[in-house]
């Protein structure tokens, strides 16, 4: 059986949950395409993990039904993008949607130099560094979103924000566009990447296009399209579509529950190591852990914290529960 055949929810509308990996087209916002899911599978309950630009296109992972109580689990993990950087050119928005502000009118092959000192400054951004955030981004500003502000001739007062670069390929050049694949943190802009890397080359940059082909393990080769979605007549086949939830939480530590354990968690009470109700898969470290819940029959339960205080001996609360896994009686 495959993952997406293991994805539970074919029976009631209510009983819909999981995730679905789409491949956003150009154009639509997230929360547009958003909108268009609810629709297709007539939730209510439907979020993203992360945002995509209009302009930019690839890997949008979406929390149906109770998935959505684990998005905040899924929306902090690494991505990796394709993105094309035009140099000589600055605009309002740091990508092509914007007004052209300044344009290089000197050499800019001359000025930018060849592959190996490009590669040198981009090598510069590697590693955690504070990046300050696109004018037109979705960062509120006293609960107002910074590009609201923008529009209306304001200068939103962002901070810099930290965020970590671990791997920046220079794909190709043709001048004055570059092509770069990009390995970063949650919250680390492309726009104000390429921005910055025209400021360093001091010719000016901004983002003329991005796909988003990877978050955390979930590769943009697994992803569905808009229109192939719409295009499946029955909700049973768009059901069939979706992951189980906890695809997207392996990098949290499994702990398994025993009979008695999954009753006491049943009624959101804490379990305790020394007491036998739960059992631990390889090393934990001392203190709060989140872990990933399972049943004795190995099926997912939720999310936890375990706080470790010694060697055998540690509290499991629950966290965020999949009720619908529960025994009902």
């Amino acid at each position: 059986m495959t993952s997406r055949e293991a994805a539970p929810g074919a029976g009631k509308v209510t009983d819909i949950r999981g995730l679905l990996l789409l491949d956003k087209p150009v154009g639509p916002t997230s929360h547009d395409v958003v909108d268009k899911v609810r629709r297709l599978f007539g939730l209510r309950k439907v979020g993203h993990t992360g945002t995509l630009d209009p302009l930019a296109t690839g890997l949008l992972v979406l929390c149906l039904g109770g998935a959505t109580r684990f998005a905040s689990y899924l929306a902090g993990q690494d991505k990796v993008y394709r993105a094309v950087i035009r140099l000589g050119e600055v605009s309002s928005t740091d990508d092509a949607e914007g007004e052209i502000i300044r344009r290089f009118e000197g050499d800019l092959a001359g000025q930018v130099g060849g592959r190996e000192a490009l590669a040198q400054v981009l090598a510069g951004f590697l590693g955690v560094s504070r990046q300050m955030p696109p004018s037109y981004s979705s960062k509120k500003i006293e609960g107002v979103p910074a590009y609201a502000l923008a529009r209306k001739g304001k200068t939103p007062a962002l901070k810099p924000a930290t965020v970590r670069i671990d791997r920046i390929s220079l794909l190709s050049v043709e001048l004055p566009h570059l092509e770069l694949e990009v390995a970063c943190s949650a919250g680390t802009y492309l726009r104000s990447l390429a921005r910055d890397l025209g400021e360093r080359l001091g010719v000016g940059g901004l983002l003329d296009g991005l796909v988003r082909t990877r978050v955390g393990a979930f590769a943009l080769e697994e992803a569905t399209s808009l229109a192939a979605l719409a295009n499946l007549e029955e909700r049973a086949d768009r059901v069939s579509c979706l992951l189980p939830v906890e695809r997207g939480l392996e990098r949290l530590k499994p702990v398994a529950l025993t009979a008695e354990g999954l009753q006491k968690m049943f009624f959101g009470r804490s379990l305790d190591l020394a007491a036998g109700e739960l059992s631990l898969e390889g090393e934990y470290a001392l203190g709060p852990n989140d872990v990933r819940l399972h049943a004795p029959d190995g099926s997912f339960l939720g999310v936890g914290v375990l706080e470790l205080i010694g060697r055998g001996a540690g509290v499991l609360r629950p966290r965020r529960l999949m009720i619908e896994a529960f025994p009902a009686d």
